[in-house]
């Protein structure tokens, strides 16, 4: 009985956890494994950074992480004060708005680590502070005062950066090694951005198709936060250029997960998705929409569907892993979430009317219009709060404007694109081409053309009033935007009106 007694008092064997928290691991209690915040933390207040990888689970390694452990820290040398300037400029305040409000923290540490060790990637870094700087009314708040006055004398030493970036660049393209190949991509990416800054959408749109070849022969062994800030580039330039579609689309359609075990693969899978509806809008469902009415095989709407039901599957299974996030999270991750349903309704809103030429069909989706104008007036007030005070805010990544801007055109209800074209006007930042107060003068005169002359409490707006596509057409040089909208003023299985006008840039 005695043995019995000390055999019932013994602790119970169990196979050692190799995935919680390290807080759990520190304390020797079992942890739950639940993310961001497992249970044993978040009752005990203490810090919990979530369950880590099994230690067995192969992982691929950039060559960012590898260098990371070989690293010693150096001094880097400068040709002069003002070059050594703008490179910390960069690292302090410019890295913090490229992604806007979604920025991914194993980005930013690619960046940083490319800036400090390659030398392509650091002139065009430090291209991309002089021509911020020179945007700026003011110096940055951080800086006491100037070294240097806006001017010829800015712009020419960026210009000079620039030059000298794009020549050590061209060398590495000549190396087909891995390492050479994702930092060829990170500088990429700032060009694209120095470029859009400095009003060149075109050389932008070059660089980017440039680099979208080299990511399509690399076999798909990349960094995936290299290759997740150029499939939204990919996006992008897929909303913003008629007819152009995604390059970079998942060819294989495989079941959404019932569970996200992190964050970026809930991103990942609702970028794929959206890269994939805007292929099909543009490459298949465009000649049903716009090119005249026709019957809709039934194929096509068997498969809109599916990638409707895709979405929603996506949206159970991301409610089921982070139920509790936005409530636990960093004030970071918060605006990643909120960005990530934005994207979703306008994936939602998209994916269910591509195929339809009434424009009457954007009827249905009031609600999803609404969710979009919320969560998109929480990520401006969220930002003019966080932001640094005088700061221009020229974001490489696609945000809020294209939704806002889609809900101004695509919502008749005129409340609701009413308080989107606010938004629009008082968006903070320029999102890569996507300027808010572009768009919101735009957006502004398609109202007064649809809802011209009408009662809009009793008529409403009729299809044949309805402007069914947008062309823009910006001259920086003069200052002027081209718009042309056109409409079927004779009901959708009319012929198309183009009304063209000429307006000054905001």
């Amino acid at each position: 009985m005695e043995t019995a007694g000390i055999g019932s008092m013994r602790r119970k064997s169990h196979t050692k956890s190799r995935t919680g928290c390290r807080t759990c691991k520190v304390r020797r209690v079992r942890c739950d494994e639940t993310w961001p915040s497992c249970r044993n933390c978040s009752t005990t207040g203490r810090r919990c950074d979530g369950p880590s990888s099994p230690s067995a689970k192969p992982e691929r390694v950039s060559f960012i992480q590898v260098s990371m452990s070989t690293l010693h820290p150096v001094r880097l040398l400068y040709e002069n004060e003002q070059e050594a300037h703008y490179a910390q400029l960069f690292l302090d305040h410019v890295l913090c708005v490229m992604s806007g409000y979604s920025t991914r923290p194993a980005w930013r540490s690619l960046m940083v680590q490319a800036v400090h060790e390659e030398v392509a990637v650091r002139h065009v870094a430090i291209a991309v502070s002089a021509v911020l700087y020179e945007k700026s009314a003011t110096p940055v708040s951080a800086i006491s005062s100037p070294l240097w006055k806006h001017g010829d004398e800015n712009r020419r030493f960026s210009l000079t950066r620039y030059g000298k970036g794009l020549s050590a660049l061209r060398k590495m393209m000549c190396c087909k090694d891995h390492r050479s190949v994702e930092v060829t991509l990170i500088c990429g990416a700032l060009c694209i951005w120095f470029e859009l800054i400095a009003g060149e959408p075109l050389m932008a749109l070059n660089h980017l198709d440039q680099c979208l070849k080299i990511i399509s022969g690399s076999g798909g062994k990349l960094d995936p936060s290299i290759s997740y800030t150029f499939s939204k580039l990919d996006l992008q330039a897929a909303t913003y250029i008629g007819r152009r579609p995604p390059a970079i689309v998942a060819t294989d359609m495989k079941p959404i997960q019932y569970i996200f075990d992190f964050f970026d693969e809930a991103e990942q899978c609702l970028l794929e998705e959206y890269n994939r509806i805007y292929s099909f809008k543009r490459t298949v469902a465009a000649r049903y929409r716009y090119l005249g009415p026709d019957w809709i095989p039934m194929e096509l709407l068997a498969y809109v569907q599916l990638l409707r039901d895709r979405l929603e599957h996506w949206e159970s299974t991301y409610k089921f892993s982070y139920a509790c996030q936005k409530a636990e999270g960093t004030p970071q991750l918060a605006q990643r979430v909120t960005l990530l349903f934005i994207n979703y309704h306008t994936a939602l809103i998209t994916v269910s009317t591509c195929l339809y030429p009434e424009e009457t069909i954007y009827d249905r989706f009031l609600s999803s219009f609404q969710q979009i104008l919320s969560l998109a007036k929480v990520l401006i007030e969220g930002y003019f709060a966080q932001r640094h005070q005088n700061w221009p805010g020229f974001s490489l990544d696609m945000g809020i404007i294209q939704p806002l801007y889609m809900t101004a055109t695509k919502c008749r209800n005129s409340d609701v694109r009413q308080h989107a074209i606010d938004l629009l006007s008082s968006a903070p930042v320029i999102e890569g081409v996507w300027d808010g107060r572009t768009t919101a003068l735009v957006s502004r005169r398609a109202k007064e053309l649809e809802e011209e002359g009408l009662e809009r409490a009793t008529d409403g707006i009729p299809e044949y009033r309805r402007i069914h596509s947008i062309g823009l057409d910006v001259n920086a040089e003069l200052h002027q935007i081209e718009i042309a909208f056109r409409r079927r003023l004779n009901g959708f299985d009319g012929e198309w009106n183009d009304t063209i006008e000429i307006h000054s840039l905001p």
